[in-house]
């Protein structure tokens, strides 16, 4: 029955669209919410680091560009374990070794026992591998007599220089050099130029070690430092020892071709003398420990061969030597 009421669509909210539409207001506020907890919680990551606690240590994340500043050493200077010698400049060439040989290689003269040769250079050889043994700072070089290592990429040492390296014989031979740097080192009477470093007895029959021999074929010099005569025989078997040699060629007074020599025995000024100064052919220098084209081959352990191309002073070899004692403990 009409009760005069006119019915159609639009006229009233219905309930129920009422409750969707405030339920759907209340999803988009809960999702921006959580959004928002989401970035603040990514942001602080940034800066927080990142810890887990399970029963084991705290671990921590080290985010990139986070990382601690390292102090920066001086690579102008030499360091002797973690100590900075701030009057010692680094040296031109070191070889610490450290159970592995880098910048060098071993080396035998083929066709040969290891006694005196007739003359061959040494060739580089990988049949053979480098022995190590525990050193002044950390493993050391042993060379057992049947081989002996070449120093690579050594310049010529025609001027002032200096040469350390800690040094244990086991045995000793007269004439086989400890170290040797030269050139044209078979070239007797001609381009010959090396220095080295080696024992010798004199016709008397008494020791002297070590020598440092220097000879220069083009200008006809052979000269020798030896220790003072109290202290001829200053290195005993089987005891570290740390040899220094320097070369002054700025001296003046002297004779013609010659250069100020000085020999050094754990720091100790044991001789001067003249010495040759060198003509080493920078493209044909060739350094060892241990061997030569022509003596015997003998046992012995080297550890922190380092050559500077200029003098040091005294202190600067006492500061190397008590840094190196100092390290050992």
């Amino acid at each position: 029955m009409d009760n005069g009421e006119k019915k159609g669509t639009g006229g009233r909210f219905n309930p129920f669209v009422l409750i969707g539409i405030a339920l759907g207001i209340a999803a988009v506020v809960i999702a921006v919410t959580a959004q928002n907890r989401t970035e603040k919680n990514n942001s602080g990551q940034e800066s927080v680091p990142v810890s887990t606690d399970v029963g084991t240590p705290q671990v921590s994340v080290s985010l990139p560009g986070l990382e601690p500043e390292k102090p920066e050493v001086d690579s102008s200077k030499e360091i002797v374990g973690d100590v900075l010698l701030s009057d010692v400049p680094r040296a031109d060439f070191s070889f610490s070794f450290n159970g592995k040989l880098n910048d060098a290689a071993v080396v035998v003269r083929m066709d040969d026992d290891g006694q005196t040769d007739g003359g061959t250079y040494p060739e580089i050889t990988e049949d053979i591998y480098p022995l190590f043994t525990e050193g002044i700072e950390g493993e050391a070089l042993y060379l057992d007599g049947s081989y002996g290592v070449q120093l690579l990429g050594v310049d010529a040492l025609n001027e002032s220089y200096t040469i350390s390296f800690w040094f244990r014989a086991d045995e000793m031979y007269d004439w086989s050099p400890f170290l040797l740097i030269g050139s044209y080192l078979m070239d007797v009477g001609g381009s010959q130029s090396y220095l080295s470093l080696n024992k010798k007895t004199t016709e008397e029959g008494e020791e002297v070690v070590p020598i440092f021999n220097t000879i220069d074929a083009p200008f006809n010099n052979s000269c020798e430092v030896r220790p003072a005569m109290d202290q001829k025989k200053c290195i005993e078997l089987n005891d570290w020892n740390y040899i220094t040699v320097c070369v002054d060629a700025s001296a003046s007074g002297l004779e013609e071709g010659r250069a100020m020599g000085y020999l050094y025995l754990n720091s100790e000024l044991i001789g001067s003398e003249e010495v040759s100064k060198l003509n080493m052919d920078p493209a044909n220098v060739k350094a060892y420990l241990g061997i030569s084209c022509y003596d015997e081959l003998f046992r012995a352990t080297y550890d922190e061969v380092h050559i500077w191309k200029q003098m040091l002073s005294e202190s600067q070899i006492s500061s190397m030597y008590t840094a190196y004692i100092n390290a050992r403990g």
